[in-house]
């Protein structure tokens, strides 16, 4: 079996970030972030690259009222009201143009009628899974409104990434009883399974961004009550320009890469597009780099490019 290289982008404009800084200080890089999808869309289409792209349900609305008829009667309630985005509608426009952190209709579009692209979700209101307060059933009403919304603008959602990859065993049976088939779990290694939080935990994912501390990231994906679990991998994290160890960074990708093809493994990359939107040209750069040595490998050892959706499909057949 040759090597698969797995490409998902949790696209939420500004939703994933309202607890984390202000729309002012961070408007630049969603705004950029839409400006370079086309862009990722065509370097995508060079190269036969398909991704999965993991929306918010909110951003599939054309308007505020209609994004109000899908609210769930079950909202999410976080201990941390922060957390909680509804109150975010009575500050922001009514549509895409003139919110366009908040709405995303014509991104989705361009995105569906692109070559190899799969809309996904990223849960409703970017449900956060592991937060104080919320429960099975207020997530349960999310993942439907997620489902209703996007069908009834013509998307069949069957992959999902939980923000932050916030994934439990009893959220995972929420989400194959609402007809997923694949969930992107957090990445399996060493720092994440034993180092749990603060600084020392900052500081070895910065350095496994450079340096192999956590292996080559490839596996064999698993099925886990009827949903697979297609792991992240590695996440192709912005440009430092403070640090000039940005080669090494594009290195350890390619040599997790190398790894998957050599080994018939999976290598799942992943990001999202507001992280590509300041130093715009640059990221691109990288992600040319990247995906031309994708094609090295197609060519060497046979690696092909599936999204979530067909890497799911694909192994249910060997399966069955």
């Amino acid at each position: 079996m040759p090597g698969t290289l797995i490409v998902s982008l949790d696209f939420e404009l500004f939703w994933g970030m309202l607890d984390v800084c202000p729309l002012e200080s961070y408007q630049d890089n969603v705004l950029g972030g839409r400006k370079a999808i086309p862009q990722l869309l065509e370097l995508f289409r060079k190269h036969g690259i398909h991704a999965t792209w993991a929306a918010v349900g909110f951003l599939f609305a054309e308007n505020y009222d209609e994004v109000c008829r899908y609210f769930p009667d079950k909202k999410p309630g976080y201990a941390n009201e922060n957390l909680n985005p509804y109150p975010e509608f009575a500050k922001i426009g009514k549509t895409e143009a003139d919110a366009p952190c908040f709405y995303g209709p014509s991104l989705l579009k361009a995105i569906a009628a692109a070559p190899g692209q799969e809309i996904g979700s990223h849960t409703f209101s970017h449900y956060y899974c592991r937060e104080a307060g919320q429960t099975l059933e207020q997530f349960a009403s999310d993942i439907a409104a997620a489902k209703a919304i996007a069908g009834d603008h013509g998307y069949d959602l069957t992959s999902v990434i939980l923000p932050r990859n916030q994934c439990e065993p009893e959220y995972t049976e929420i989400l194959r009883q609402a007809g997923f088939t694949a969930y992107r779990d957090e990445e399996n290694d060493w720092i994440y399974n034993k180092v749990k939080s603060g600084l020392l935990f900052k500081v070895l994912r910065t350095l496994d961004m450079y340096l192999p501390l956590t292996g080559q990231g490839g596996y064999m994906p698993k099925c886990e009550n009827g949903i697979w679990n297609l792991t992240g991998s590695r996440m192709y994290r912005p440009i430092k320009p403070h640090l000039p160890l940005e080669g090494l960074k594009i290195r350890r990708i390619k040599g997790q890469m190398l790894h998957a093809a050599k080994n018939g493994l999976t290598f799942h990359l992943w990001w999202h597009p507001h992280n590509v939107g300041v130093y715009t040209p640059e990221h691109l750069k990288q992600l040319e780099e990247i995906f031309s040595y994708y094609d090295e490998l197609k060519k060497t050892y046979g690696m092909r490019s599936l999204n979530m959706r067909e890497a799911a499909e694909e192994l249910s057949r060997q399966e069955g």
